[in-house]
């Protein structure tokens, strides 16, 4: 009955806006709870670089009773723990993360894609550049651009060499066919130009745990992590694979900024098409 529903809705073309309404609906409560809990801990402390609050401390997010298997067997690093969500903009520690490399690079007049695009993210980059999005469920985006494309991460229909810089951030993880996707960016991205692909990782495997083809949302919950992941990257393993399409790859684990209240133990990876 609840999918019969559900295909009523996305036919009548009301499911994503419904869902966009209901989100912003429990995002505004959970702020308002949120900035009123934290209100004594404000003005010092770890800054965010979305908002520029600083804190003695953030909100704790650790992962639900289903995920949590996984995540502990691989030690995964997928945006949990302590610190991680922003009082006062509720920013996660992995947007912040990003955010703080695009900070960083200054970029200015490029074109950029940005696919399954976050609002903070997306917000900063837009400002000076030239911004696609897209994703293959472009309705659920449509409150951060109403301009998203649909797209297939592994069937780009963009021209060889059309954009300076490539973001799609913990998407690979959801795609059955990760290494044709990651050709596809290496299609699509100028030469010199970077692509911002972080994943969840684990450091204790020398070999990426995955099952492409499985559609079964209590499994991949129970050995992934969540339950739309099909993979769980070795990092090196991942690594790896970029480098075999060609991109050029670096693994940052040292900050410069330390205040920024970004998970730590998450490295950045630097992916550019040399």
């Amino acid at each position: 009955m609840k999918q019969r529903i559900l295909s009523i809705l996305k036919w009548l073309g009301i499911y994503h806006p419904l869902q966009s309404s209901y989100r912003n609906f429990l995002f505004k409560i959970r702020r308002k709870s949120l900035q009123k809990k934290f209100e004594q801990l404000k003005g010092y402390g770890l800054k965010c670089n979305v908002c520029n609050q600083a804190y003695q401390k953030f909100e704790d997010d650790f992962p639900d009773v289903e995920n949590a298997v996984a995540i502990e067997k691989y030690q995964i690093v997928a945006g949990y723990g302590k610190d991680i969500i922003c009082p006062n903009c509720l920013s996660t520690a992995r947007e912040r993360l990003v955010l703080f490399h695009l900070q960083q690079m200054k970029i200015a007049d490029k074109s950029i894609l940005h696919l399954s695009p976050e609002k903070n993210i997306y917000s900063f980059i837009a400002t000076n550049n030239k911004v696609v999005t897209a994703d293959l469920q472009p309705g659920f985006y449509r409150s951060i651009d109403n301009q998203v494309q649909y797209q297939d991460a592994t069937r780009l229909t963009f021209s060889n060499v059309t954009f300076d810089l490539l973001i799609a951030n913990h998407v690979l993880e959801h795609i059955p066919d990760d290494v044709k996707a990651m050709r596809e960016f290496w299609r699509v991205l100028k030469f010199g130009g970077q692509a911002i692909l972080q994943v969840p990782y684990s450091t204790i495997i020398e070999t990426t745990v995955e099952q492409p083809e499985m559609h079964n949302p209590a499994m991949q919950s129970k050995l992934f992590g969540q339950k739309d992941h099909v993979r769980v990257y070795a990092l090196n393993d991942y690594v790896q694979r970029l480098q075999s399409i060609g991109f050029k790859v670096e693994v940052i684990n040292e900050f410069k900024n330390n205040e920024i209240a970004f998970q730590t133990n998450e490295v950045f990876i630097k992916i550019l098409k040399a």
